[in-house]
């Protein structure tokens, strides 16, 4: 397509091209949710004396929002597109501690006798690290159902690895990049794809900015950088007020690097942060923290179900498999017995008979349906439940909370010349892979997930991996 009628195919389908629009979708999102909390803090103090805050309460304290979006802009939250999970949950975390906190030491020197407001706005606090970050994936999904949502971005490359590109930007609307264009020179066959017009000129590409005010391009860079692809990003960086380079290193899946200088060469350097001891303490503690937590719901739920279990099969409330942990140590896994009697034997026979299910189970270790669960193991299967004993191999420093998912030894050839590196960390009860799809992803997957996870931990991420799992455990998403 030429430049003359890519610019008649453009204007007749978008009519913005800024973040704008994206920025008030999400400062409207932010509004509602730090009102409700807010609103849950004061509740919260109300309900200890319903004389200490009343609705004009409530309205007087509108008038520090903009302020709270001043903050949110200051940590680079707006328009926060395509902004990593773990790292909008931490900058919300920090934009929220100063304002509310500053809020609630202002009340306290400025004002005699309102010390409960300034703990509502504490509780408030509290309730916003986790509302807003999960209230702003909420609305990117809802946002993401509308024309007017997403910022158009010009796409350069060709090949494979840019039709995947394309196709996740086109099949994931939330991420907020919406390409509009191809340029490729290389390709003057490609007309289209997936209804994106090509365009074949890197020249005249640069009246994307200047007749479209298109500002964003993406960058997929060629397998062997030439003297035409140094041209083409001279072009970018000069014509596009936003570039995004994507660095042909499949291999490192990590958001941790950083930019090193060598003699005029750049570098990238990264961490492996989980071999740090006072990460390994402070994920130590998180652990702790979340155990002492969760035990408040996990021991009535222990009781409960070991009486069900005990009432609907024959045999032993827990069951405890050899698994691998760290550093290829043999742990025993404790789960609640969901299965019959001689499980193994059955599983023997099962997979003799049924070819269909031996395909099935060498791919994942699992079965759909799987013959030998009880109809209250079913139950403990699809909610997860049937993992809840292994709080005692968190306890015992095991296990984590989050990690690479414990194996067999069966298991273990699966994952390759990836293994000592996945396994050199303590699996978890839950992880990346785990949130990311479950039982629904091959072992190829897998290991792409968990090493992620490995080259990019902080707390950070465990934390969002937490509040993810919480809405797979909802949503029932890929249980089995």
């Amino acid at each position: 397509m030429s430049i003359d009628d890519y610019i008649v195919w453009f204007k007749a389908r978008y009519r913005h091209t800024s973040s704008a629009v994206t920025v008030v979708a999400f400062i409207f999102s932010d509004f509602i949710t730090i009102m409700l909390c807010i609103g849950a803090g004061f509740f919260v103090v109300n309900a200890v004396d319903r004389h200490y805050i009343n609705f004009r309460s409530f309205i007087n304290y509108w008038t520090y929002l903009p302020f709270f979006f001043i903050m949110y802009s200051f940590f680079h939250l707006y328009p926060g597109v395509m902004m990593v999970p773990s790292e909008q949950l931490r900058s919300f975390f920090l934009a929220n501690a100063v304002m509310f906190i500053g809020i609630a030491l202002s009340i306290v020197i400025e004002t005699d006798g309102r010390a409960y407001v300034a703990i509502a706005f504490l509780v408030a606090f509290f309730f916003s690290t986790f509302s807003l970050p999960v209230s702003r994936t909420l609305a990117r999904n809802v946002y993401s159902r509308f024309r007017w949502w997403g910022i158009p971005a010009a796409v350069y490359g060709q090949g494979e690895e840019m039709k995947k590109l394309i196709d996740t930007l086109l099949d994931r609307p939330q991420m907020g990049y919406i390409p509009v264009a191809i340029i490729s020179e290389h390709d003057q066959t490609m007309q289209e794809y997936r209804g994106i017009p090509v365009l074949n000129s890197i020249k005249e590409s640069r009246r994307l900015n200047t007749d479209l005010r298109i500002k964003m391009a993406i960058i997929v860079v060629d397998e062997q950088p030439s003297e035409s692809y140094r041209k083409l990003i001279t072009t970018t960086l000069s014509n596009f007020r936003y570039n995004i380079i994507i660095p042909r290193l499949s291999f490192l899946n990590t958001i941790s690097m950083t930019i090193k200088e060598i003699n005029g060469t750049i570098a990238l350097s990264s961490t492996n942060n989980l071999t740090r001891f006072y990460n390994l303490a402070a994920k130590r503690l998180l652990d702790i923290i979340l155990l002492i937590i969760g035990s408040i719901f996990a021991i009535p739920l222990t009781l409960i179900m070991a009486l069900l279990i005990k009432l609907t099969s024959p045999g032993p409330v827990f069951y405890g498999h050899e698994r691998i942990g760290k550093n290829g140590k043999r742990i025993r896994v404790w789960k609640f017995r969901s299965m019959v009697i001689n499980a193994d034997k059955v599983l023997e026979k099962i997979l003799a008979e049924n070819p269909s299910y031996r395909e099935e189970w060498d791919k994942y270790q699992k079965l759909t349906n799987d013959p030998r669960v009880t109809p209250i193991g079913k139950f403990m299967r699809k909610t997860s439940i049937d993992e809840l004993p292994q709080f005692f191999n968190i306890l015992k420093g095991e296990m984590s909370f989050i990690g690479p998912r414990p194996v067999t030894i069966e298991e273990a050839v699966k994952y390759g010349e990836s293994f000592g590196y996945i396994f050199s960390v303590k699996p978890g009860l839950s992880g990346m892979w785990q949130v990311s799809g479950r039982s629904d992803s091959d072992y190829e997957e897998r290991v792409a997930f968990d090493t992620y996870y490995i080259q990019n931990w902080s707390v950070w991420l465990d934390l969002w991996l937490i509040i993810k799992t919480i809405g797979v455990l909802i949503t029932r998403k890929g249980a089995r």
